[in-house]
């Protein structure tokens, strides 16, 4: 497979033979040195000897000839002649052991440099034959997914760390920008370039898992939007549609890969409040190792994956010493419990950081309508993996495998029979939108059917005959909540809300300012949002003399007014009123609202990722006081939501439930340990304790999408679907 030899190898082979040539010089070279020392302090050590010993026998000459010292004169020149003996034999032998010294340096040297030739000839021409390896970093995409044998056309790598950040690290700070424990990631690419299915093992950093898919991404030999669509794709990044037009020229596992990563730092990006870690910022960790041109390799990452664990002196190390290892000079190491510097100086191309905060920012609009050729069945898989993860239960351990092996994801309830409404949310979550999105779908086919009457333009009218918008949004994930109250002439409620979210620092608008808000952020209007059969509605009661109303403590009590306060024969003003109480007080009969004049619309969704979202939609009570805001777009009374913990949805007396609060109860008893039916019913029964003959219900859902009703007053329903249900279906709870 010669097509995967890549520039590096060849370089570095060639530097290698040429350092190996000049280390041999150097070491004969240094042998001879030796040699030649030794040789001439030999030399030295012999001539100083014969020096001495012929000055001791010219000075002793003349003694010499004297018979009676020549016997004492022959003793000495034994003597000395020993000396000089032993000087002579040290000397060699001294020479002889440091010509050894010399030649084993040689020996070793040559053994070393040929045992490295060998090492890296066997490994360029096993690559050459295709057959080497089973590495996984630094090896093209599409090569690691043949070889994974599956029809899952992402890495297995990539699929492990997704896995390990969504149970267990998204919350981390800094994700994709921390650096990593640089001994550890080298340990896990040499365990994943030795089993492409390797599992991450338990109490890994999440900041490691993802500098490891940071690593992987910067390791391809090309990036995952190839360098020939570099300006095809960086051109479109100001247009959704126009950047889905190049992105389908990709292969499909460039594509599929590219639109899981996305798809993660989405997720990443939705946590940002706790991990700090936006889509300006993902983008512009991850455009570098994502999207490059073809001379702006991100070279400086190549020294870490490139480099596992130099020596493995346990039996528990992933792996033994590379070619890479043994090609490194002696004391080049570095210490390897440094940390992995993952945002060296590099140039940044902005272009490809705008591209890549696009595809997180508009992930669900890029991918959703995406090439026909990508089949439902693996765009199914695709989020499957970062929502479920049921299709890929068999690559995980059983650890992992009980994480998802409970939930249910999407998830979509609401109060009601509200089917349609559900259907429409349901669609969109199955089809990739978030949470909040689905959320805005199904209320808004909430209000464009007028369900029961109650919810949407020409629902319910108020005293004066005029209909009124209350709505709220809520994700799960940011705490972030936008609603509108009391809204006049603008017909989508939700959508009001969720431009409070997005384009607005406040909770809630109400009134004239709510409508100039959403009209100025452009939803049509301004409209009338009455309807003939709201308007004969309203007409009829005015017939029946505005009974039932809700006011009390005034006069008229049963009529349509003007009203003044009723309070012992004295008006706010403290006068005295001359008017006659022969009308007496109003009287409290049968509650006022029931399932047909007060159904608020709220609504649940966990999307693929697990994430959480709620939402309200509702004309309030029929009849209502003009100006009166109920619990609808009140956060914690009507709906309320927790990514953490799961979400709740309410209807009823809104008027009484807003005190309590009982969706922040539900989702709070949730978060001590209360299962789902059991946080429904302390809500409710809180509430029943002071008010008695209250009518209200709230439905609850953890985030493994289980979910419970409960109600008083009433008989109440709810509707459901989940990946196990073909169709809605609707579950009904006795008071």
């Amino acid at each position: 497979m010669p097509s995967l030899i890549s520039q590096q190898w060849q370089e570095r082979t060639s530097g290698f033979f040429s350092s190996s040539g000049t280390k041999l010089r150097e070491a004969r070279q240094s042998a001879g040195a030796f040699v030649g020392e030794v040789a001439k302090d030999a030399k030295v050590n012999v001539t100083d000897v014969a020096e001495r010993v012929g000055s001791l026998f010219k000075s002793r000459w003349a003694i010499l000839q004297q018979p009676a010292t020549r016997h004492a004169v022959q003793e000495h020149l034994i003597t000395a002649a020993a000396t000089t003996g032993t000087l002579v034999r040290k000397g060699l032998t001294e020479t002889k052991e440091k010509v050894s010294v010399g030649k084993i340096k040689v020996e070793e040297a040559a053994k070393k440099t040929a045992q490295k030739s060998k090492t890296l000839l066997t490994d360029i021409e096993r690559w050459q034959k295709g057959v080497a390896s089973s590495d996984v970093f630094g090896v093209a995409i599409e090569v690691t997914v043949q070889r994974q044998e599956s029809t899952r056309p992402i890495p297995f790598i990539l699929i492990k760390c997704a896995v390990y950040l969504i149970s267990t690290g998204l919350n981390s700070p800094s994700l994709f920008k921390t650096e990593g424990d640089k001994k550890l990631i080298q340990q896990l690419v040499s365990a994943y370039n030795q089993d492409h299915s390797a599992l991450i093992p338990e109490g890994v950093n999440p900041v490691d898992v993802a500098a490891l898919m940071k690593y992987y991404l910067a390791s391809l030999p090309t990036p995952l939007t190839t360098f020939e669509l570099y300006n095809e794709i960086k051109d479109a990044r100001s247009s959704v549609s126009r950047m889905r037009k190049p992105l389908q020229k990709l292969s499909s596992v460039n594509y599929n890969t590219l639109e899981f990563v996305t798809a993660l730092l989405l997720r990443v990006s939705q946590k940002s409040q706790l991990n700090k870690m936006d889509s300006h910022s993902l983008a512009m960790e991850m455009a570098p190792v994502i999207m490059w041109r073809e001379d702006k390799r991100p070279e400086c990452y190549r020294e870490y994956w490139r480099r596992p664990s130099r020596s493995p002196k346990k039996s528990n190390d992933f792996e033994a010493a590379s070619p890479w290892d043994l090609l490194s000079d002696e004391g080049e190491g570095v210490d390897a419990s440094s940390s992995i510097p993952l945002d060296d100086i590099v140039q940044v191309d902005f272009g490809a950081v705008e591209v890549v905060q696009c595809l997180i920012e508009h992930h669900n609009a890029i991918f959703t309508d995406a090439d026909e050729t990508v089949t439902a069945m693996a765009r199914s898989d695709l989020w499957t993996i970062l929502s479920t993860l049921l299709l890929f239960l068999p690559l995980l351990s059983a650890g992992e495998a009980e994480l998802g092996k409970h939930k249910k994801f999407p998830v979509v309830v609401s109060t009601w029979p509200f089917i349609e409404a559900v259907r429409a949310a349901w669609r969109a979550v199955d089809n990739g939108s978030s949470a909040v999105e689905a959320v805005v779908e199904g209320c808004s086919a909430c209000e464009e059917l007028r369900c029961d009457g109650t919810v949407g333009p020409g629902g319910s009218p108020n005293e004066n005959g005029e209909t009124m918008l209350d709505a709220l949004l809520m994700d799960g994930v940011t705490m972030e909540v936008g609603a509108v109250a009391a809204m006049r002439y603008v017909k989508d409620g939700i959508k009001a809300a969720w431009l409070v979210m997005k384009y607005s620092q406040h909770t809630l608008l109400a009134g004239e300012g709510a409508s100039a808000f959403a009209i100025s952020m452009g939803l049509p209007g301004p409209m009338n949002l009455s309807s003939p059969e709201s308007v004969k509605k309203w007409l009829d009661w005015k017939e029946n003399r505005c009974q039932p109303n809700f006011r009390k403590n005034v006069v008229p009590a049963n009529d349509c007014g003007p009203y003044k306060p009723k309070n012992e024969g004295v008006d706010v003003s403290g006068d005295i009123l001359t008017e006659s109480c022969e009308m007496g007080n109003i009287e409290y009969g049968p509650p006022l609202v029931g399932p047909h004049n007060h159904d608020t619309i709220s609504m649940a969704v966990i999307d693929k990722f697990g994430h959480i979202a709620v939402g309200t939609s509702t004309n309030g009570a029929t009849f209502k006081i003009p100006g009166r805001v109920g619990d609808g777009p009140i956060v914690g009374s009507s709906a309320y939501a927790d990514d953490e913990v799961g979400g709740c949805g309410a209807t009823g007396d809104g008027d009484i439930m807003m005190r309590f609060l009982p969706c922040y109860q539900v989702v709070e008893s949730m978060r001590q340990g209360m299962k789902p039916e059991e946080a429904a019913k302390d809500a409710v029964s809180r509430i029943a304790r002071k008010f008695p003959d209250y009518v209200g219900a709230v439905v609850a859902v953890d985030k493994n999408g289980s979910h419970a009703g409960a109600c008083h007053g009433w008989t109440f329903q709810y509707s459901v679907q989940d990946p196990d249900m073909d169709d809605v279906q609707v579950f009904t709870v006795l008071p």
